[in-house]
């Protein structure tokens, strides 16, 4: 009996040994397969969590340290199955989005130093983060670096003058029913301020017909006014105001203002219709300015009879120049501009300088420029202009020249003052007397002009 319950505890303990042996080496199993399937690491982890979760509802909430030391028992599984589940999900992807971003930054610099080296390319807005990026490539290219004229800052300026008025009508006429902007009749500026403060006392009532004044009011940051009366007519039916300069003849022209040391012509556009250069000529015209295109809205333009004015006008033998029509209020847009300006005129020479013709002063507050942002649009426009081997000038009337256009300029003007003589005193080498002039081969009214020649450098 005694040999029998020996054999069977022999046998239960082989048996022991035998489970064991097999759960070392199932555990040991399992555990490889934990290292390499993160769901297993992932079951394991939630395991844990929950686990504490249970423990801290029965109440160990208060015991810092022992869920402190379940926190430690999981960061490397957890770092473990992190690491491998990004590895495994995101460097694809990654590796891809940087490598598209990477593209497209190469390609943009690519194309702005394209830009800057061969000024082939329509010139973008620039950003003030690529300010830098666009100073280094300038030094990088000096041949054909672009170099702003900058106005300097508010701060810099001394603030010395009161806001002024721009554009101005005293009594505008409105139809009844129609609406009334009053910034369609007042167009303002500061030499400094970029943002004056433009207030309007008293109401126009459109749907009745009577006389309504205003009062209107410019302040600048320096606390200075300038204040202008306006009367405005709600009419029903909108009548001329009449007034002018008389017609005059070409032939008058000549008698009353030719001399030998000076040449009369004309300026035309679109609007002078299809010229007959060979009837001008005849009447006695020397010189023709045209306009080669311009800048308005946002958009670029091509004057369309600007082609065939210059070749007409070049085969009588003419004298001839071109000015451009500019609204430009950005370093960027001015080099643009005169990037198109000289693709239209293609190397063509000319008699007189390239003239800048910048006169949109009723809108001038929608710029976000003071006077000074303006004179150093035209400082840009002359010094590209310049760049491909031609002059500049800038076009305006007296007043304009003396309250708007104030910094020094490098060449004569072209002065628009019409009057039988100008009190003007700053240099000008040509003379637009007048905008009512008749000549043969032009229906209806054109400007004329007085070039002197010895007054351009």
């Amino acid at each position: 009996m005694k040999r029998y319950i020996n054999v069977i505890v022999a046998t239960l303990l082989a048996l022991v040994l035998i489970s064991c042996a097999g759960v070392i080496l199932c555990l040991k199993l399992a555990g490889d397969e934990r290292a390499t399937d993160p769901s297993e690491v992932s079951a394991e982890v939630s395991v844990s969590v929950s686990g504490l979760y249970v423990e801290t509802k029965q109440g160990i909430v208060g015991s810092s340290e022992a869920a402190e030391a379940k926190q430690e028992e999981m960061p490397e599984s957890k770092t473990e199955e992190k690491t491998e589940v990004k590895a495994e999900e995101k460097p694809e992807e990654k590796a891809e989005v940087k490598t598209e971003e990477k593209t497209e930054e190469k390609t943009e610099v690519s194309v702005e130093e394209k830009t800057e080296k061969k000024e082939e390319e329509k010139v973008e807005e620039k950003t003030e983060a690529k300010a830098e990026e666009k100073e280094e490539k300038q030094e990088e290219t000096p041949a054909v670096e672009q170099e702003e004229v900058k106005a300097a800052e508010p701060e810099e300026w001394p603030d010395l003058t009161a806001p002024v008025f721009l554009y101005y009508k005293g009594a505008p006429q409105i139809k009844v029913g129609d609406s009334f902007d009053i910034h369609k009749y007042a167009g303002y500026a500061d030499d400094v301020d970029r943002n004056v403060d433009f207030k309007v006392a008293g109401e126009v009532d459109t749907a009745a017909v009577g006389t309504y004044p205003l009062k209107l009011t410019l302040t600048d940051d320096a606390g200075r006014t300038t204040v202008k009366d306006m009367e405005v007519h709600v009419v029903t039916e909108i009548t001329s105001s009449g007034g002018g300069m008389a017609k005059e003849q070409f032939s008058d022209f000549i008698s009353n203002f030719k001399t030998e040391e000076n040449k009369l012509g004309i300026d035309i556009s679109r609007w002078q219709g299809n010229p007959d250069f060979a009837k001008i000529k005849a009447a006695g015209c020397e010189f023709v300015y045209m306009r080669i295109g311009g800048y308005d809205s946002g958009e670029f333009f091509i004057d369309k009879s600007y082609r065939q004015n210059m070749a007409d006008a070049k085969a009588q033998g003419l004298m001839v120049g071109v000015y451009w029509y500019g609204e430009e209020d950005t370093y960027d847009k001015v080099v643009a501009s005169v990037k198109y300006l000289m693709e239209i005129l293609n190397g063509e020479p000319l008699d007189f300088p390239i003239a800048y013709d910048w006169e949109d002063y009723r809108n001038f507050e929608y710029h976000g420029m003071n006077l000074h942002d303006l004179n150093a649009c035209f400082a840009n426009f002359e010094k590209e202009v310049e760049k491909y081997g031609y002059m500049a000038c800038l076009y305006g009337s007296k007043n304009a020249q003396q309250t708007i256009w104030t910094d020094e300029k490098k060449n004569p003007v072209w002065l628009a003052h019409y009057n039988v003589a100008t009190s003007y005193s700053d240099p000008f080498f040509m003379w637009q007397r007048s905008n009512t002039g008749r000549i043969d081969g032009i229906n209806g009214d054109v400007d004329l002009d007085i070039f002197y020649p010895d007054r351009l450098p």
